[in-house]
């Protein structure tokens, strides 16, 4: 090959590595079309390789569609409460005050709680806490799709926590309730709610435990445990399941008074059974009626008493006080009286007499098998009805 011809090809390539990088620096979109992804991502240093993972929302990975169907049976409640010596801080922060739309603050107000519900019937009975409403001057409900309406109040029931107001709006959505009501520990549930007035939020966990009681926070109780993130604010929301389904009302973060510190998962709810039982009593009654034996008690475990008896009874409730003029003083029983049974049925811890008694209604008969000085004996009482305060 002659110089001349070597010359001659050498030009040839060298304006065609020209070309090529003045297209690339000119037209840099070419190059995209032709790989089908863009320049700046083509494993450069620094760069991030775009992901070929499908949308989120199509996958099973997500709960957005979900959780989309059931937020709108959520409210957030903000009640006033006027009974306090003035003190408004909190109504002159910005963030809480644009939450309002300045349509619940007042000069003269002391205090506004925050809180949560769970809309139960098209007719705007709004199932919440009691404690979030409770000695509440004013309430105001804002709704998942952004319109907001004053509430009144149609009971309370502090003995659960539980409490009943409603709205009047349209084209309102209740919360789903699920046929089987036999939630399992490991089921995945979500909490929905108000946490600090941030608006509506979702937190997801399991079920941790059930039938919690002994807790001192109510009169009955036997919450359900998750691990779903709980928050002030959050009290009276929804606690759901992956059916989209109502199975709790969340009511507190546990707190050990013992070492007056929260501990970190464990949110409590409020079963939905209970919860209905409550709901249908407030609104048809505006009062939950329970039968009343009028006793104080303890549970009594033969291992840890002092007391002997001559049978072989292990369990039962030992009465460390009988109201004067009450069924249980009327049908005979006194203080130091171990109950056995109530209608036959035995009596193995006092969550669950309590639960027994109040169930029935009042004027029912309720039959005691009973232990007094090693003997048994047996007594018929009349219910009354149990007092609020008790």
């Amino acid at each position: 090959m002659t110089r001349s011809l070597i010359k001659y090809l050498l030009r040839f390539a060298l304006a065609g590595i020209i070309l090529a990088t003045a297209l690339i620096f000119a037209a840099p979109q070419w190059l995209s079309q032709k790989t089908g992804i863009p320049l700046w991502s083509q494993n450069a240093p620094g760069s991030f390789i775009p992901s070929t993972t499908p949308n989120s929302q199509t996958t099973p990975h997500s709960y957005a569609d979900l959780l989309e169907d059931t937020m709108g049976s959520v409210v957030r409640i903000y009640s006033q409460t006027s009974i306090l010596p003035a003190s408004i801080e909190l109504l002159q922060d910005p963030h809480y005050a644009s939450l309002l739309d300045g349509q619940l603050i007042n000069a003269s107000a002391s205090e506004v709680h925050l809180g949560s519900g769970v809309i139960a019937s098209s007719e705007g009975y709004i199932l919440t806490n009691n404690h979030v409403i409770e000695n509440a001057d004013r309430i105001q409900v804002g709704l998942a799709d952004g319109r907001s309406a004053p509430a009144s109040l149609v009971g309370t029931d502090p003995a659960t926590d539980l409490a009943v107001i409603k709205i009047e709006l349209n084209n309102l959505i209740p919360a789903k309730v699920p046929t089987n009501l036999d939630s399992r520990v490991g089921d995945l549930v979500f909490a929905i709610g108000n946490p600090h007035g941030l608006g509506q939020s979702v937190s997801m966990g399991i079920i941790s435990g059930k039938e919690r009681n002994r807790l001192g926070l109510n009169t009955f109780e036997s919450f359900i445990q998750t691990d779903a993130a709980i928050n002030s604010g959050n009290s009276g929301g929804a606690l759901i399941n992956t059916q989209g389904e109502l199975v709790g009302i969340n009511t507190a973060h546990f707190y050990n008074s013992s070492t007056s510190s929260r501990s970190q998962g464990i949110g409590l709810a409020i079963p939905i059974n209970i919860a209905s039982e409550v709901l249908h009593s407030l609104v048809s009654k505006g009062q939950v009626v329970r039968g009343w034996l009028g006793i104080d008690f303890n549970a009594f475990k033969r291992q840890y008493s002092q007391n002997v008896f001559a049978s072989e009874q292990d369990t039962g409730i030992m009465l460390s006080g009988v109201y004067d003029n009450s069924p249980a003083h009327i049908a005979g029983l006194k203080p130091g009286d171990l109950i056995t049974h109530f209608d036959g049925n035995l009596i193995e811890d006092w969550n669950e007499s309590l639960n027994y008694v109040t169930k029935l209604s009042p004027g029912s008969e309720l039959n005691i098998t009973y232990q007094r000085n090693d003997n048994t004996y047996t007594a018929t009482a009349i219910l009354g009805t149990r007092p609020v305060a008790q």
